[in-house]
């Protein structure tokens, strides 16, 4: 409905939709799978079979730019921390970066370990780094941030195993897409459904534990869903195509954060 005064006949057809799903239609809005709030360890056990299936559609806007941006860094010793089963790592691996990847999720870590056996692999967590200080010239931290309920303890570890004038690239779910019910959902291979607890961090939230791990920043990207994004959208984009894809083409997906150890 944010299209509300943009078109009264496509405004109209929203409202339809709206009165047959809360009339009961025909029955197939009243299909649907339990979906509980877990926490990150459980979450990820279960989303690690199937988190690199096609058609995640925050990986989807998030990816391309990160990897741009790493076009711009010259190769040297690379951190992935909340790597996951490796996506950035492998590319980062590609871009002749020595990388170590840390993530507290054993069972990412072995998807991770199976698939690029030439970078190191450390279980450990974002507020307690296994890693000297001022050991990386490249930190990444990708879609994990969220999950962290003191934000500013997470960059500040990440900020501490960076050298001096070291870049870091940070992702996340954008705020925008928190604010309209985005969250980290995931299916799992028995056909179960859960979503990872998150804890909607504001862009003030970040420049605020910038400034304290004393990280400047380079550019703030926001890049936005477009209709292959909007078909991703779970029953919506197969239900009501039309509804889907206003409500979601447009909408900032993910918030990425070029950064600068001062």
């Amino acid at each position: 409905m944010r299209h509300l005064f943009e078109d009264d006949a496509v405004t109209a057809q929203r409202i339809e939709e709206i009165r047959h799903i809360v009339s009961g239609g025909d029955g197939v809005y009243q299909l649907g799978v339990d979906v509980p709030i877990v926490d990150s360890a459980s979450g990820y056990r279960r989303w690690s079979q199937t988190y690199d299936s096609p058609g995640n559609p925050l990986i989807e806007v998030e990816q391309p730019v990160v990897w741009t941006i790493f076009e711009s860094i010259p190769p040297g010793p690379a951190l992935d921390a909340a790597c996951g089963s490796g996506r950035h790592a492998r590319r980062l691996l590609e871009r002749g970066h020595q990388v170590v990847g840390v993530d507290s999720s054993p069972e990412m870590l072995e998807k991770a370990n199976a698939s690029i056996p030439r970078a190191v692999f450390r279980q450990g967590d974002l507020t307690s780094l296994p890693a000297e200080s001022t050991s990386f010239d490249l930190v990444v931290c990708a879609l994990a941030l969220e999950h962290v309920a003191n934000l500013t303890d997470a960059i500040e570890e990440l900020s501490r195993v960076l050298r001096p004038g070291g870049r870091m690239i940070l992702s996340e779910l954008h705020p925008t897409a928190v604010g309209l019910g985005g969250a980290a959902y995931f299916q799992d291979a028995q056909g179960g459904a859960g979503v990872v607890r998150g804890f909607g961090h504001l862009h003030s939230d970040y420049l605020a534990a910038f400034r304290v791990a004393e990280l400047v920043v380079n550019q703030c990207l926001e890049p936005r869903f477009g209709p292959a994004e909007a078909a991703m959208q779970g029953p919506a984009s197969q239900f009501i195509p039309d509804a889907a894809a206003a409500a979601y083409i447009g909408v900032p997906g993910a918030l990425i954060w070029d950064l600068v150890h001062s």
